[in-house]
Parts: C-alpha cells; sequence; structure tokens
C-alpha cells in the first residue's frame, strides 16, 4: 500500500508537546503512520504571549490541531490521535470545561473539523516508552529550536521521513 486515495483509509497519529523556559517557547511534534507504513514527521513552535503560560499544553494542543488538519489535507476518512495530556480529548469532548480562550477555541475547532473526519482519541501514559509517543515527544523537543513558527500542512510525502 502507498500514498495516494486516502478516502477510505485511517491515519495514526501521535502527537506532543514540548516547553523551554528559557526561551518561553512551546512546540509540538507529530509522529504519522499511514497505512503504507511509512513514517513521517512534523514540528513546530510558538511563543504567543496569551498561551505561552500553558506552556507544554499549548504544544500538545497545536500538535493534535495539525495532525487532524494533516489527515484532513490528505483526504484520510479518519485519524487515530494518540496524546498524553489529557484535556487533549476531554475539553473537545466537553468532560472538561474549556475556560482560557485558547482552549475554547481549540476544542471549537476539533469539534467543527470532527464533523468532516472521524477524530478518535486514545490516552497514553507519559515517558513509558511507549515508542511512538517518545518519538512525538523528542519531535516536540527538535520543534523548540528547529521550528520556525507553525508551519504549513502538507501532504504526507513532503515531511522529513524517520527510519
Amino acid at each position: 500500500m502507498q500514498a495516494g486515495d486516502n478516502k477510505d483509509q485511517i491515519l495514526t497519529a501521535y502527537v506532543d508537546g514540548s516547553y523551554q523556559d528559557e526561551l518561553k517557547r512551546y512546540a509540538f511534534g507529530c509522529v504519522f503512520l499511514p497505512p503504507w507504513g511509512s513514517i513521517y514527521l512534523a514540528w513546530g513552535n510558538g511563543d504567543n504571549p496569551e498561551t505561552v503560560s500553558m506552556r507544554n499544553v499549548t504544544g500538545e494542543m497545536l500538535g493534535a490541531m495539525y495532525a487532524v488538519r494533516t489527515a484532513m489535507k490528505n483526504g484520510f476518512r479518519a485519524i487515530e490521535l494518540y496524546y498524553d495530556y489529557e484535556g487533549i480529548e476531554k475539553w473537545v469532548t466537553g468532560e472538561w470545561k474549556a475556560k482560557k480562550e485558547h482552549t475554547k477555541k481549540y476544542a471549537q475547532a476539533m469539534r467543527e473539523w470532527g464533523g468532516q473526519i472521524r477524530i478518535t482519541f486514545h490516552k497514553v501514559v507519559a515517558h513509558t516508552k511507549v515508542e511512538y509517543n517518545e518519538l512525538a515527544d523528542q519531535t516536540a523537543k527538535r520543534g523548540l529550536t528547529e521550528g520556525k513558527g507553525i508551519p504549513p500542512v502538507k501532504m504526507l510525502e513532503e515531511l522529513e521521513t524517520w527510519n
């Protein structure tokens, strides 16, 4: 199987966030596992004063949104989203009330996109040697120093591959 018509396919993505106090910057990392077996990486960062106070959580929200938008751009019908911060799912489902402006915007965007693509959330425990979650963590750390803001959403084949 290879890239191409993905309308009947499911994309798996692991997302994580990172933060570095010295830089006052948050970042995200995404690991994409499409059905054809390749592994793709994406990352980005930000330093918005309105969202930097949530540190790595802001990064993880950005990663989740980037992953969903990537799945949509690549024509997938569904995404399996793996994350380690429980708000990623609970703000979207309403189990947690989104109180801050940026958590409200995150939840609203994810709900809207959920009308266009099926999003299934999977909580993993952080730092427990779950291979792709650890890779998402490493990728988010790369985002702190190598990222140049939030990158445009791309086709999977345009992203960096991981061996």
